[in-house]
């Protein structure tokens, strides 16, 4: 499952779930249920929400103050821009792991090139996770429709993280 905690009408949101949701996720929000094939879940969040699941991964946008005190259990994985200091707080109380997406030396997740038609993703350090390790690497990602690079980076790495495969 994923989860994102957005501001309503976001860009980045609406970015994120079109990409996923072209991957075949299934997408829930208060007022849309759509199913493609299923390989996931993924659901809008636009305030502090009462979370129990075993594990899922939670994406906080630009507008993560409204989240401040949004508790995640164990088995979250958080994804946020390098440069979102209150969502990087919010992970960082709750002992969460964070991938963090940004284009800057510290972050986890950055790009290398971007042209109309493809980007050079970077995993700039090797990710351990629970149930997966992404290796540090380069990885060539052909795009069809012009997205922000945050929607691309998170995108880019949920779909990492819900393959069967290592990277």
């Amino acid at each position: 499952m994923v989860i994102l905690f957005s501001g309503r009408k976001e860009k980045t949101e609406k970015e994120i779930i079109d990409i996923l949701t072209d991957f075949g996720a299934n997408y829930i929000s208060d007022k849309k249920i759509s199913a493609a094939s299923g390989g996931f879940t993924i659901i809008s969040e636009y305030k502090k929400t009462d979370i129990k699941i075993d594990s899922g991964i939670a994406v906080m946008l630009d507008n993560s103050e409204r989240f401040e005190n949004q508790i995640f259990p164990e088995g979250i994985i958080g994804i946020c821009e390098s440069s979102n200091l209150k969502a990087l707080k919010i992970f960082r109380a709750n002992n969460t792991p964070v991938i963090s997406c940004g284009m800057n030396p510290k972050s986890s997740v950055t790009l290398s090139s971007l042209n109309s038609s493809s980007i050079l993703l970077t995993v700039q350090r090797r990710i351990n996770l629970p149930d997966k390790i992404i290796e540090p690497g380069e990885y060539q990602i052909e795009i069809s429709k012009k997205y922000s690079p945050f929607s691309i980076m998170a995108s880019a790495v949920i779909l990492f993280l819900k393959s069967d495969k290592s990277y």
